[in-house]
C-alpha cells in the first residue's frame, strides 16, 4: 500500500448522503458495523465462547478410559494403538482440565472488563471503515494496463496448475490425508505425531474431503487456491514496498515459478504460508503510516493462522517484525515510532494467545513436546550444523531457479543486488525487507542449530522476485519515462511469463519427480489378486502413496510389508532409484532364493512377484 493514504474524492451530492455513508459508494460505515457487529453482542459472544470451551474441556477430561480407547481403536488404520495407555490417558485428562481452567479464567476476565472491551470494539468499528476505504482506494489506483496484465497472469497461473491437480499423490500429501485430514477434526487437529500435520491446512483439506470426496484435485484445492491468490498478493506486496512498475513482473515470475507451481498442486501448507507472508507485507507498510487497531488485529490473526498452519511462520513473521521496528527507527513511521512499538506489542500478545488457543487440542492430546521438542527441531552438533547449512542454502537457490533460462537467472540476481545497493532510489522505505529477514533468520538459526528442509524457505521466494523486479525496474527508469516504463514492464512480464511457462510445460519435471506415480495402478492390479499369505513389499517413499490407494480402494493395508507365507509382490520405484535388493535391504528382509518374475510396469514403478515354496 502507498505510504500516504489517498482521500476519497467527494462530489456536490455528498451533502445529500446520509451520515456515515461515503460518497464514493463504500458502504462499510461505522453505523453498518454497529448493526452487524454490535460491541455488546460481540463481547457477549466472546465470553460465551470462552465459557463453552472451558466447560467442554473440563467435561471431556472426565470421559472414561474405556470409551476413549474404543474410539481411538475404531479410528486407527490397523486397529492397534499401543501408545494409548493409562498414563497417556491421565496426562490428557490433566492437560484438558488445565486448558479448561484457563478458558474459564479468560471468560471471567472479559466479563469483568466488559465495558472496556465494548469501548475498544467501538474503536475497531471506526478503524475498520478507514482500513476498508484505504483498500478500495488502493485497488482503484492500480493502472488499467496492470489490471489486465495481472488478470492474464493469474489465468496463466491457473492454466499451469490445474492439469497437475490430478497427478498421482505424493508421499507427504498422502501421509497428510491418511493420518490426519481424512479423520474427524477432533483427531486431525489434536494428533501431532509429525510436523507433517499442517493443522490449519489439515482443517481446510478435511472440509474439501467432506464436500467433494477423496479425489486428488479436491484434496489439493486449499493449496491450489493459496498458490493462485499468491500471484495478486505478490503484486500488492511489490506495490507497497517498491516503485509500482516492477510489481507486474514480480507477479508474473511468481505465477510461472516451477517450485511454486509444484507446491500449489500438492496438498501441503507451504503455499498458504507464502500467501500469508505476502499479505502481511502491505499490511505492515500500511501500519507504518496509520495507527489502525483493526489492521493490527488482522496482522495478529494472520500471524496466528500462519503458526497454526506450520510453526515455520516464525521466520517470515520475525522478518516483518524486525523490518517494522527498523523502519520506525529510520523515520518511516507516522506520526511517531512509538505507535509501531505499541501496536507490535498488542498484536504480538493477541497472536500468542490466539495461537495457543488454536494449539490447545494438540497440547491436550499430543502434549507440548510434540510441537516444541520433536526430532525435527532438535539442535544439531555445531560441526554438522555448520557443514550442512551452506549446502542447504545452495540447494534452495537451485530449487528457486529450477527450469529458469540462464539469462533470466543472471538478470534476477543482478536486479536483486541493485535493489539492495540502491534501495533508496527504488523503495519508499529506508530499510530493505530482505535484509531485515536475513537479520532475523541467521541469528535464529544459530540459536536453533537446525537445518530446515529447502521447502521451508519457499516463503522468501516471492520476496526475492519482488526485490529483483524492483531492481530491474530501477534500470528501466534510466532509459524510459514513467508511462513508457509501465508499458515496457508489462510487455517484459508477459514475455518472461510465457517463456518460463513454456519451459515448465515442455520439461514435465514436476510430474517426473512425483514419487507416487504408478501406485494407483498397482493397487488396482493387486486388489482382485491378493489372498491370505500374500505380502506387498514396498519401501520409502512409495509406501505411503500405495497405502493411500489401498485405503481408497478398501484393500486391507495388512498386506503391506506383512509376514510372508505365500507370495511376495515387490514394488520397485524408478523415481526413488529403487532396485530389488535395495527394497529388501530397506525393509530389513532377506531376499528369498526363489525366482523373481516381472508382473508389469506401471508408469515409473515396476511390480515383481516371488512365489514362496511351501
Amino acid at each position: 500500500m502507498h505510504s500516504e493514504q489517498r482521500k476519497i474524492p467527494t462530489t456536490d451530492a455528498a451533502t445529500t448522503v446520509p451520515p456515515g455513508l461515503r460518497s464514493d459508494g463504500l458502504a462499510l460505515t461505522r453505523p453498518f458495523f454497529r448493526r452487524i457487529l454490535r460491541p455488546s453482542i460481540v463481547c457477549a459472544g466472546l465470553v460465551s465462547v470462552a465459557l463453552v470451551l472451558g466447560t467442554t474441556s473440563i467435561a471431556a477430561s472426565f470421559l472414561p478410559f474405556d470409551f476413549l480407547h474404543a474410539k481411538a481403536r475404531a479410528l486407527s488404520r490397523t486397529g492397534q494403538i499401543p501408545f494409548f495407555t493409562q498414563d497417556f490417558y491421565r496426562q490428557i485428562c490433566l492437560r484438558l482440565r488445565f486448558i479448561g481452567a484457563a478458558c474459564l479464567t479468560v471468560a471471567a476476565f472479559m466479563f469483568v472488563l466488559r465495558r472496556r472491551v465494548r469501548q475498544f470494539l467501538e474503536t475497531l468499528a471506526t478503524d475498520a471503515v478507514s482500513l476498508a476505504a484505504t483498500v478500495v482506494s488502493e485497488c482503484k489506483s492500480i493502472p488499467a494496463l496492470d489490471r489486465w496484465a495481472l488478470a492474464a497472469v493469474i489465468l496463466l497461473a491457473a492454466f499451469l496448475r490445474i492439469p497437475l491437480l490430478s497427478q498421482p499423490m505424493r508421499y507427504d500429501e498422502a501421509s497428510t490425508i491418511t493420518m490426519y485430514a481424512s479423520k474427524p477434526l477432533y483427531v486431525g487437529l489434536s494428533f501431532y505425531t509429525e510436523p507433517n500435520n499442517h493443522l490449519f491446512h489439515t482443517f481446510l483439506v478435511h472440509l474439501t474431503y467432506v464436500l467433494f470426496g477423496n479425489r486428488p484435485w479436491a484434496l489439493r484445492l486449499p493449496a491450489f487456491l493459496a498458490g493462485l491468490l499468491l500471484v495478486p498478493a505478490t503484486y500488492a506486496a511489490a506495490r507497497s514496498l517498491y516503485r509500482t512498475q516492477g510489481a507486474i513482473l514480480a507477479a508474473a515470475l511468481t505465477a510461472t515459478s516451477s517450485v511454486l507451481i509444484e507446491y500449489s498442486t500438492s496438498a501441503r501448507g507451504y503455499t498458504l504460508v507464502c500467501f500469508l507472508f505476502m499479505i502481511l507485507i502491505p499490511l505492515a507498510a500500511y501500519l507504518l503510516r496509520t495507527q489502525n487497531w483493526v489492521a493490527w488485529f488482522l496482522f495478529a490473526i494472520l500471524s496466528a493462522i500462519g503458526f497454526h498452519t506450520i510453526p515455520i511462520m516464525l521466520y517470515p513473521l520475525g522478518g516483518v517484525t524486525v523490518w517494522l521496528l527498523l523502519s520506525a527507527i529510520a523515520g518511516d513511521a507516522s506520526p511517531r515510532p512509538a505507535h509501531v512499538i505499541t501496536g507490535l506489542l498488542a498484536a504480538g500478545a493477541f497472536s500468542a494467545v490466539l495461537t495457543t488457543a488454536l494449539y490447545c487440542p494438540v497440547f491436550a492430546v499430543s502434549g507440548p513436546k510434540s510441537v516444541f521438542a520433536n526430532r525435527w527441531v532438535t539442535a544439531l552438533p555445531w560441526q554438522r550444523f555448520l557443514r550442512d547449512l551452506p549446502a542447504s542454502f545452495l540447494s534452495t537457490g537451485r530449487n528457486w531457479n529450477r527450469e529458469l533460462p540462464l539469462p533470466l537467472i543472471f538478470a534476477l540476481a543482478a536486479g536483486f543486488a541493485i535493489s539492495l545497493l540502491w534501495h533508496a532510489r527504488c523503495s519508499r522505505f529506508h530499510f530493505p525487507l530482505p535484509l531485515a529477514l536475513a537479520a532475523w533468520v541467521v541469528p535464529l538459526l544459530m540459536i536453533q542449530r537446525v537445518v530446515p528442509f529447502e521447502r521451508v524457505w519457499m516463503f522468501a521466494l516471492p520476496l526475492f522476485l519482488i526485490a529483483a523486479a524492483a531492481g530491474l525496474a530501477l534500470i528501466g527508469t534510466q532509459l524510459l519515462d514513467d508511462s513508457r516504463l509501465s508499458r515496457g514492464m508489462v510487455l517484459v512480464a508477459i514475455f518472461v511469463s510465457l517463456w518460463t511457462a513454456w519451459r515448465v510445460q515442455r520439461s514435465h519435471l514436476i510430474y517426473s519427480i512425483n514419487e507416487g506415480r504408478g501406485m494407483e495402478a498397482i493397487a488396482t492390479y493387486l486388489k482382485p489378486r491378493l489372498v491370505s499369505g500374500d505380502s506387498v513389499l514396498v519401501s520409502l517413499p512409495s509406501d505411503v502413496p500405495l497405502e493411500y490407494h489401498f485405503l481408497k480402494q478398501r484393500i486391507p493395508i495388512a498386506y503391506l510389508n506383512a509376514p510372508v507365507s505365500h507370495r511376495i509382490f515387490v514394488v520397485v520405484n524408478q523415481v526413488a532409484d529403487d532396485t530389488l535388493p535395495k527394497v529388501f535391504t530397506m525393509e530389513k528382509i532377506q531376499q528369498p532364493a526363489q525366482p523373481v518374475s516381472l508382473v508389469a510396469h506401471f508408469d515409473s514403478a515396476s511390480l515383481y512377484e516371488i512365489s514362496i515354496a511351501k
